[in-house]
Formats: structure tokens, sequence, C-alpha cells
């Protein structure tokens, strides 16, 4: 049998999220293009590279909202979501209880808002307690298990325990796998990978400091600019100073592609992938000595 959760109130109150999110996200993306060329502009463009991943993330977080529910027979219970599976045998469950009868020892730590909570908290006797309902603790139905325990919210808690008891009775009648499966990004290994990590973050922030100090030095420049010198000194290529641009869009292309490539491939070729960050990083320090070459005289 399914069973849901009652997801009004996170379903009305993450949407309230979406669309402030995506409103902000319309307004930086006016004022962007309304604005001239200078520190003013690269705040805005800052502010609209944070809060756009933060809106398909809360999406894709909503989505698991949406999707969340809970399938129980007789072999076992099911948590089931976007991007994740639980399967939790019947011989595995320990006992059931309501939340109201448990206590808090370490708060919870996960995503979460009015009415949607996906997580985990630490239960005082009872150790680890993954969180996956629309409900605060007081009113979920804890499924303790031997390794691990569950929070879920079905919308009839009662009608819930007395199912499972029903169940319970029953022999199982086929053997189910006890897994938790991750069917989405967020099972890589790479998010452990601090090497990784680290080159990344340093890339990131060489390109927002070249957009940043290209944006601060575009005024003062020239119309035109030299974009190739001779060893002689002499200017051999020029443009118009938006080519400065060129720059810190080459770094963000560079690291967006090799991002991508080492989520890709991390986990077959961990070596590859450090080869890919260690030339990013060179690829980064060249556009910076460009830059200084164009524009830091």
């Amino acid at each position: 049998m399914v069973w849901r959760p009652s997801k009004t109130v996170g379903l009305l109150t993450g949407l309230i999220f979406i669309l402030t999110i995506g409103g902000i996200n319309v307004y930086l993306i006016g004022t962007l293009l309304g604005q001239s060329i200078d520190v003013n502009l690269f705040i805005t463009a800052l502010l609209l590279v944070i809060s756009m991943p933060l809106f398909f993330l809360w999406c894709y977080w909503y989505a698991g909202l949406i999707a969340l529910r809970y399938y129980l027979d007789r072999n076992g219970l099911v948590i089931s979501s976007v991007g994740y599976r639980y399967t939790i045998p019947m011989h595995t469950i320990r006992g059931i209880l309501l939340g109201a009868n448990v206590t808090m020892e370490r708060g919870f730590r996960g995503v979460g808002w009015p009415g949607y909570l996906k997580g985990h908290m630490q239960l005082a006797d009872l150790g680890l307690l993954w969180v996956h309902s629309t409900e605060p603790l007081s009113k979920q139905v804890i499924i303790v298990t031997d390794t691990v325990c569950h929070g879920i919210s079905p919308r009839s808690p009662m009608a819930f325990v007395e199912d499972y008891v029903r169940r319970r009775a029953l022999k199982p009648m086929r053997e189910l796998p006890n897994e938790q499966v991750r069917l989405d990004l967020a099972a890589l290994p790479i998010w452990h990978d601090r090497v990784y990590w680290v080159g990344m973050g340093l890339a990131l922030l060489a390109d927002v400091a070249l957009f940043g100090w290209v944006a601060a030095r575009f005024s003062a420049l020239p119309s035109f600019i030299p974009l190739h010198v001779s060893t002689t000194g002499e200017v051999v290529r020029i443009a118009a100073k938006i080519s400065v641009f060129m720059l810190p869009v080459i770094g963000v292309l560079t690291t967006t592609v090799n991002g991508l490539a080492g989520l890709l491939f991390h986990k077959r070729e961990r070596l590859g992938t450090y080869m890919l960050l260690g030339s990013m990083l060179l690829v980064h320090v060249a556009l910076w000595l460009a830059a200084i070459g164009m524009i830091g005289k």
C-alpha cells in the first residue's frame, strides 16, 4: 500500500520561496541589462551567479517533496523520492515508535522549511534518525531498524501503525535487499574529494577576482587597447576595450568545462581529473598574466 504524507503546508511554503528567489533573479537580470560596465555591474552579476543555482536547487528539493511517498507491504517498507530510495526489509524492523515518545539528542541537519524535512538528527538511546517527513519530530512515525531509524509522516499515523502490525503478522513473499540507493549526483564520491574542491575553489576565486578587476578598470581604459605586442614592443593588434572581457569569459568557460568533466570522470579516472585541475589552474595563471599585460599598466 502506498502511504503519502500531507504536503499542503510544505508545497505552499516551498512555492513562496521559489517565487521569491525567482523574482529576485528577474530583478537582478533587469538591473544587469540596464547598468554600465563598472563595479556595480560586477556586484549585480555576482549576486545573480549566487542566486541562480539556489533557485534550481530549491526547485529540485521541491520536486523531492512532491514525489515523497512510503510503500508498505508484507515484505517491508520502501521510502522513495526524487533521487533516492530506501528499502527496509520487514525482518530488519525492530519496532515502530511515535515521535512524541522519543527524545532528540542532536538537532536536525539537512534541507527543511515549514512542511518539509529531509536530513538527519540524533535521538537519545536510538541513535541516528534519517528524516523523510512533512511534520516535526513530535508528529512523525519512527521506524527502528538494526542500524538506523527513519522518521516518516504518513497522513494517518495510527492507521499506518495498524497496517504495519497486520502486514508484519504475514510472512514475507520475497526477500527485499536492505539498501539505500542514490539515483542522483549526490551519490558521487567527488563530493568528498578535498583536492578537487580546493582546485575548483581556487579557479572560481580567480574568475570572480578577474571579472571584478576588469570591471573596475574598464571605465579608465582607452577606447582601443593592444591585444598583442611583439618582442620589440611594437603593437601588432588592437581591439575595442570591451574585448578585455574575453579573459574572464575564457576563465569561466574553462572552469565550467573542467568542473563538468571532473563530475563525469572522477569516479573512474581520478588521476585524469587531477590533471584537468592542474591544466585549468595553469590557464587561469595565463589569463591573469594576459590581463596584467593588457590593462595592468
